[in-house]
């Protein structure tokens, strides 16, 4: 009981001393104190001033790191196969949903259809294929990016269009 009362006060007060830290995140300079409140110029040397006793020492933190790279059409199938996307469609054959290619068919001169078709996988859709699909809708994908989604449906569009079966 007393060492975990310990540990539970050694936390408290490795919290309470990053607040300084913590509270300073995201906030702007403090505007530069008047003239007759700097203290006056020190004579340059060859070594850097050390800081004031009174403000504690802290590193500069790390660089951060660049983004990854934007996925491209040779990253869409793998896209595709962490996401559920394949769980309902294929390429040349319907499952759930319509097959790729026939996706590829009726959007083939829609110069709009990255833009219609992404806003389907994004939001969900349905009854655009209810012929094919008994009026099973397509659910929504939040967790994708507009880039991964960009990506994929592009690849979609890609594929050699087949005018789907009449029903």
């Amino acid at each position: 009981m007393i060492a975990h009362r310990l540990t539970l006060s050694a936390l408290a007060l490795a919290t309470l001393a990053t607040l300084p830290l913590m509270s300073a995140c995201g906030k702007k300079e403090a505007p530069p104190a008047p003239a007759s409140e700097m203290a006056p110029a020190a004579p340059p040397s060859a070594e850097p001033a050390a800081p004031p006793a009174s403000e504690p020492m802290t590193q500069a933190a790390p660089p951060v790191e660049a983004t990854a790279a934007a996925p491209t059409m040779a990253d869409a199938e793998s896209l595709m196969k962490k996401s559920d996307c394949l769980a309902c469609h294929a390429v040349d054959k319907k499952l759930v949903g319509p097959a790729y290619s026939w996706v590829a068919f009726r959007f083939k001169d829609d110069k709009g259809a990255v833009d219609k078709l992404a806003a389907a996988v994004k939001n969900g859709s349905s009854g655009l294929w209810t012929a094919y699909t008994g009026g099973v809708p397509m659910p929504a994908h939040p967790q994708l990016s507009d880039q991964e989604i960009k990506v994929m449906v592009e690849w979609v569009l890609s594929q050699k269009p087949v005018e789907p079966p009449k029903t």
